[in-house]
């Protein structure tokens, strides 16, 4: 048992990040999940998970939980860094070729999961990338502060569903990024 929050059951939502951190702002999602998990402990816990560029197998953790808090980089004609905030309905209503910053987007896994079964109660935290591209790790200089009202955003959104957040250390994001990215020679 942790000293920090009194013991109680596993709660059944997942903080999922999407997109590929080697695009530089293509990978914002997992960037944040990134810096969340680093930095933040949760009352109770959460489950968070490097969706990366699953695409189709993240049908599977659709399953798993029934309620998901998804974080990707959104395509989109506003500004480099305007957030937004999808209920899972409002996501159904998204048609067109490009909703999200991927080949196999969100709405995509949604329609087949779907197919399967019900599908969890799901809210998706988007944010207008300004740079896709690369190889290049990292945020692009026009996302750094928006990235930080991004983390707020979410912290707030949490909170707002019952979750008692305390922050735990102040990692920076190059750290965590050398620390999840670094490949260890055997």
């Amino acid at each position: 048992m942790r000293a920090d929050f009194p013991e109680r059951p596993p709660t059944d939502l997942a903080v999922v990040g999407l997109g590929n951190v080697i695009l530089r702002d293509e990978g914002l999602g997992v960037l944040a999940t990134w810096v969340l998990e680093t930095n933040y402990a949760f009352d109770p816990d959460i489950r968070f998970l490097d969706g990366g560029v699953l695409g189709l197998d993240l049908v599977s953790e659709f399953e798993r939980h029934s309620r998901l808090l998804v974080l990707d980089a959104v395509a989109s004609l506003d500004p480099p860094g305007t957030i937004y905030r999808f209920p899972g309905q409002a996501l159904w209503k998204r048609e067109g070729p490009a909703r999200t910053a991927h080949e196999v987007d969100l709405l995509d896994v949604l329609k087949v999961a779907a197919l399967l079964g019900p599908i969890p109660n799901l809210v998706l935290f988007g944010m207008v990338p300004a740079e896709v591209g690369g190889p290049a790790l990292g945020l692009s200089a026009p996302l750094e502060k928006p990235f930080a009202r991004y983390l707020s955003a979410i912290l707030q959104e949490l909170r707002g569903l019952g979750f008692r957040v305390r922050k735990k250390a102040a990692t920076p994001l190059p750290r965590i990024l050398e620390t999840k990215t670094r490949i260890e020679r055997p």
